[in-house]
């Protein structure tokens, strides 16, 4: 039977790697990050990091913890960001619309 925390922690990993790839391919495209994928990444990143020390696949140490805390804090810069920015999808955050 497979462990269903392997599970989620390849599901967050796939998730993690889509999201970064469409940074990687909206700053190729735009000249800039695209700040939901990037909050995205930070968060399944994190995700990734807690499920593997829950689960006892990663040591219970300070490295894990802090790298879970530098996501939490990519993640909120990258929303502060991308609703500053006022990217597309962000625009439910704002109460103003945006006319092209």
């Amino acid at each position: 039977m497979v462990q269903a925390a392997l599970v989620w922690l390849f599901l967050n990993a796939v998730l993690a790697g889509f999201a970064a790839v469409a940074v990687a391919a909206h700053y190729a495209d735009e000249g800039e990050p695209d700040f939901v994928s990037a909050a995205l990444t930070a968060v399944f990143a994190g995700t990734c990091v807690e499920l593997g020390m829950a689960n006892g696949y990663l040591p219970d140490g300070v490295l894990p913890t802090v790298a879970v805390g530098v996501c939490i804090a990519v993640a909120l810069v990258s929303v502060a960001l991308g609703v500053k920015r006022d990217q597309t999808a962000f625009q439910a955050f704002r109460g103003e619309r945006r006319i092209r």
